[in-house]
């Protein structure tokens, strides 16, 4: 052999050749992963901004926006006078409590693993109302595990004969249509927009003397930080289904705001009302989550006659929760 002539290593060019094929196609697989990856999105983006019947929404457990369509978007300015953005936390740009407190309620139960329906109406800034179907979905990674939240919300506000079959109501349409404003989506009770009506409605002499009472689940905060949502949500609809399936055919359960419930008993006083609470808190004291106990507290005041001032005797018998509620719970 030549000294001039060098050694060729065959080993050496077959498994650089190799590595040049290796590396030439993984650049062909994640091109090709890259343009179905844009496809896919592509055609999302397409289906949600043409289903013009649905106001779509995806987001994190930590309620933040992962997606959102344009309806969705326009939904939010006009009825909560917000610009969202991706990872803007929905819960931060509602001002209103109830609906802040219904929308948490929905949201836990998807991460909960639910998936359901539920029928709702929606006021903007601009007066406009919509009557909207959500359908509510958790969305799961590839290990099964629930990692948000996906809301379609289909406008059925023209639908009258679906919005009529759903309430199954046999009133006019208009009053259907009220209604759905009137109950509390996450307990089933009246709402306090309803509260509010009925005791203007019993503000009469023929429903005196009117009690006024107020319960209050004790250490919900508390819970809800141990636990979790969902957990106290659970905690609370048992308790509420022991006051309303506990009181009178012509009494009125509703939710005031947060953990706070009201009743309103019509010819009603004292001894009686006494006794009430009484059964109340009988059944209350069997009602568990879990290993957690159920801690209530109530107070009320009664309404004489149309000289006693109705924002007074409100006012008396949330003193007299307020002091019950430093006995029961420390």
């Amino acid at each position: 052999m030549s000294k001039n002539m060098s050694v060729v290593n065959i080993e050496t060019i077959n498994e650089d050749n190799r590595k040049k094929l290796e590396e030439q196609s993984f650049e062909e697989a994640v091109l090709a992963l890259t343009e179905k990856l844009e496809l896919a999105n592509s055609l999302l983006k397409t289906m949600l901004e043409t289903t013009h019947e649905f106001l779509v929404f995806g987001l994190d457990r930590d309620y933040r926006y992962l997606s959102f369509n344009n309806r969705h978007k326009e939904m939010a300015k006009d009825q909560w006078g917000a610009d969202i953005a991706i990872g803007t936390r929905i819960l931060d740009i509602i001002n209103s409590n109830e609906e802040r407190d219904n929308l948490r309620g929905f949201f836990d139960r998807v991460l909960a693993g639910e998936q359901f329906s539920s029928l709702e109406e929606y006021e903007g800034d601009s007066g406009n109302v919509i009557v909207g179907k959500n359908h509510w979905a958790p969305i799961k990674n590839s290990n099964g595990e629930i990692i948000g939240i996906l809301c379609f919300m289909q406008d059925v506000t023209e639908h009258r004969s679906f919005i009529k079959e759903m309430l199954k109501e046999k009133n006019s349409l208009d009053q259907n249509m009220e209604s759905l404003s009137f109950y509390d989506q996450l307990t089933g009770v009246y709402n306090r927009k309803f509260y509010e009506k009925e005791l203007q409605r019993m503000d009469e002499e023929q429903y005196y003397p009117l009690s006024i009472i107020f319960m209050n689940i004790n250490g919900m905060s508390k819970i809800n930080s141990e636990y979790g949502h969902a957990v106290g949500d659970i905690l609370m609809r048992k308790a509420v289904q022991v006051l309303k399936y506990g009181v009178r055919g012509d009494d009125v359960v509703a939710r005031y705001e947060g953990d706070e419930f009201v009743v309103l008993m019509p010819r009603t006083e004292g001894a009686k009302v006494e006794r009430a609470l009484e059964r109340f808190k009988k059944s209350l004291d069997e009602v568990k989550v879990q290993t957690i106990k159920l801690s209530v507290s109530f107070g009320f005041y009664t309404k004489y006659d149309e000289s006693d001032n109705t924002e007074s005797v409100i006012k008396a018998a949330q003193r007299q929760l307020e002091r019950q509620k430093e006995l029961d719970y420390i």
